[in-house]
């Protein structure tokens, strides 16, 4: 290859590389990034707001708050909930058609769901972030971005009061993707506090 073959190519490489980074600076600006889409979501109108109907006596279950974005998609926010020890256990964004929304619904939903007022969402999902960290554990990491969500929904709106725990203790019941380093923190925590492992 001679020099100016090698120049060429070194050229459109370059080319190539500023054509990414300025798609990846556009898509920043446009909301591409997780947090930039939920702020977009977040000013749209809330289309689902809504909860397991057997969350507390589960345990386990996902919140979902569902806003209508410019495009005709959904912007959904998941946020999957341990009530009896974890708190948010995890927490995503999506965005998606109507269809795809109702796929998820039913999978996620098999034993029911009811509507929850958004404010009461928003305090549910603090309430239970805050019970953890009573604890000594986290809430899933990307739980402040997708909270975002809600805009200006006011949480003390809610005048509804959540009770965390099996019976008045915590209790943890690890999943199949808890790593052995996630179950051994969580045994620790759950040491000083009292709680249960099952």
């Amino acid at each position: 290859m001679d020099a100016a073959q090698r120049q060429r190519k070194l050229a459109a490489k370059a080319a190539r590389r500023k054509a990414v980074v300025a798609e990846k600076k556009k898509l920043a600006m446009l909301g591409g990034n997780s947090a930039g889409q939920v702020k977009v979501a977040a000013k749209g109108p809330i289309v689902h707001c809504t909860m397991p109907t057997s969350l507390f006596e589960a345990g386990m279950g996902v919140i979902l708050v569902a806003r209508r974005l410019p495009s005709g998609l959904l912007g959904c926010a998941f946020f999957l909930l341990d009530v009896f020890c974890l708190g948010v256990k995890d927490a995503f964004y999506a965005e998606m058609g109507a269809h795809e929304l109702k796929l998820r619904m039913d999978q996620q939903y098999m034993d029911g769901f009811k509507d929850i007022d958004p404010a009461c969402a928003r305090k549910l999902v603090r309430d239970a972030v805050a019970y953890a960290a009573s604890l000594g554990l986290p809430a899933a990491k990307d739980t402040p971005t997708v909270e975002a969500i809600f805009g200006d929904v006011d949480a003390s709106a809610c005048t509804e009061t959540f009770t965390f725990g099996k019976d008045g203790k915590p209790l943890y019941v690890s999943g199949p993707f808890d790593s052995p380093a996630q179950i051994r923190a969580v045994a620790l925590a759950l040491e000083k506090s009292g709680g249960l492992i099952e």
